[in-house]
């Protein structure tokens, strides 16, 4: 008995299906393969603005000064009104590191058992020429001299963030604050390659630290 061999039109048909599913699976593949980078860029939005955070609110935690004026202090009703590029959207304070084998009572008028710096976060823009330009969040550094000034001269700046939508250094006017109340800080970034999630976060830091006797 003769086998009955596959028609031209049979084969046709099988190689079509064949065709349709192997497309079918590689959309599926391929659909699955942009989910999950697109799930990994948002987790590397939010890591990126953590390790940010978490950095501000060490330097804040460990700062013995903050000043008076930066950040502003406003009122609840003006917090949807700030902008990032104001002139004042800066975050300044002191540090200061004692070295405990120096004895206070032995120094000389214009000596110290300790050093200062001081530490200021500001935003740029990426682009100057560019008025859509996203932001970028500096930390400066600036040794504090044996005249308790400033020494500019030898100040050091470096990026810890870029690619940000929004960063704003603010307090909340509070007549019952301690010293001038807690600093917020609300930032947003969203993904460099475009897509669509975006992540905002507004925290508050406590000042705890405070100045040495002179």
């Amino acid at each position: 008995m003769k086998k009955k061999a596959f028609t031209l039109v049979e084969m046709m048909v099988v190689l079509i299906l064949f065709t349709l599913l192997v497309t079918f699976l590689w959309k599926v593949y391929s659909q699955t393969q942009k989910t999950a980078l697109e799930v990994v860029s948002d987790h590397a939005v939010n890591d990126e603005l953590d390790r940010a955070l978490t950095k501000i609110t060490d330097d804040i935690r460990e700062a013995n000064s903050i000043s008076s004026s930066t950040p502003p202090i406003y009122e609840t009703g003006d917090l949807g009104n700030l902008k990032t590029e104001d002139e004042n959207n800066e975050l300044k304070f002191v540090k200061v590191t004692y070295d405990f084998t120096k004895d206070p009572s032995e120094l000389a008028d214009n000596e110290y058992n300790y050093t200062q710096i001081q530490v200021r976060y500001f935003v740029t823009k990426e682009d100057e020429t560019n008025p859509n330009s996203k932001w970028l969040l500096n930390r400066e550094m600036i040794p504090i001299d044996s005249n308790k000034q400033p020494d500019e001269a030898n100040s050091t700046i470096y990026n810890i963030l870029s690619g940000i939508d929004e960063c704003i250094f603010y307090r909340i006017k509070d007549p019952d604050a301690v010293r001038s109340g807690n600093v917020y800080i609300r930032i947003k970034k969203g993904r460099s390659d475009g897509g669509k999630y975006t992540n905002e976060y507004v925290i508050s830091v406590k000042e705890r630290g405070a100045m040495p006797e002179s």
